[in-house]
């Protein structure tokens, strides 16, 4: 076959001749671009995670205990429809695994067994220690917040239209003015029934 009669085929089949180099290095691209676009793991998890390879090494077994059952239950939840990308959340599985830890520990007091009542003890420290490394938004801010909302929101609601779940919903919206902060939502909701309250004595 001559050099002419080869030419063509060149042409009708460019998908042979593609240089794989090239799609190396682009698909390289593509993969430090998604990786700068995903969002950032939360602070608390980036220490956890660190903290975790220290525990290792230290063989810390309370502090392993309690990283690796916190990090297994944000792993579970990252195939959900609520992934943990938060603090918050964080904070809130923290709180979910005290409670559960605290009814151990009674538990091997009630049964005498004071080995397992230490293990327990031991790893309720942890989980206070992590806890309260959250820093929630002091509650005279909050409280300021609330009352801005409630003003904001009379102007387009009538008072039997202005009720606390309402104002819930706006104050904790992604793009409310409380949307994503680290605060007590047990006490934000006691402010907004205050202020509710107060506001409606006053007009």
């Amino acid at each position: 076959m001559t050099a002419s009669t080869r030419a063509p085929s060149l042409l009708l089949n460019p998908a042979k001749y593609i240089c794989t180099r090239c799609v190396y290095r682009n698909s390289l691209a593509s993969l430090r671009w998604s990786s700068t676009e995903a969002s950032s793991p939360p602070p608390l998890l980036i220490k956890i995670k660190a903290d975790l390879k220290a525990a290792m090494r230290a063989k810390d077994a309370p502090r392993l205990a309690v990283l690796r059952g916190t990090i297994s239950e944000i792993n579970q939840l990252a195939s959900g429809d609520r992934p943990v990308n938060s603090d918050m959340q964080i904070l809130a599985l923290l709180k979910k695994r005290k409670s559960a830890t605290e009814e151990a520990a009674a538990e091997a007091k009630r049964v005498n067994r004071p080995d397992l009542q230490e293990k327990e003890e031991q790893q309720l420290a942890v989980i206070e220690e992590y806890a309260s490394s959250i820093s929630l938004m002091d509650v005279a801010a909050m409280r300021q917040v609330v009352r801005s909302e409630i003003e904001t929101l009379r102007s387009s609601a009538t008072q039997d239209q202005l009720k606390p779940g309402m104002v819930m919903k706006h104050l904790l919206a992604d793009d409310g003015p409380l949307g994503g902060k680290a605060l007590d939502k047990a006490k934000l909701a006691e402010l907004v029934r205050e202020e509710l309250m107060s506001n409606h004595q006053n007009s």
